[in-house]
């Protein structure tokens, strides 16, 4: 399950940067010299069409399976990694040496 969601999620970030470089900028029509944008105040706004429904599907879809992927993953990781550490047994001191004779 975890595979698929990635999957999905992985294709869903491809689209959505597709999508986004694919629309056009709301300040690309203004020209350079004096061009306040004052005359896009009173123009009806465009209409909401296939590519920006597209766009707001694969956001919400982008959202859902990055929730879905934490979900998942803590469920994984809800033991320490302190838990898995095999502490050794504690040796005794070695004796001293003896001298020579």
């Amino acid at each position: 399950m975890h595979t698929l969601i990635t999957i999905i999620h992985f294709v869903a970030c491809i689209l959505l940067i597709l999508l986004v470089l694919l629309q056009s900028g709301k300040g690309s029509a203004a020209g350079i010299f004096g061009a306040s944008g004052a005359d896009n105040i009173f123009a009806s706004p465009t209409a909401f069409n296939f590519v920006n429904k597209l766009t707001a599907a694969l956001a919400v879809v982008l959202f859902c399976t990055s929730i879905l992927l934490t979900m998942s993953t803590n469920k994984e990781a809800s033991s320490s990694v302190t838990d898995k550490v095999q502490i050794p047994a504690a040796t005794a001191p070695a004796a001293p040496a003896q001298p020579a004779k």
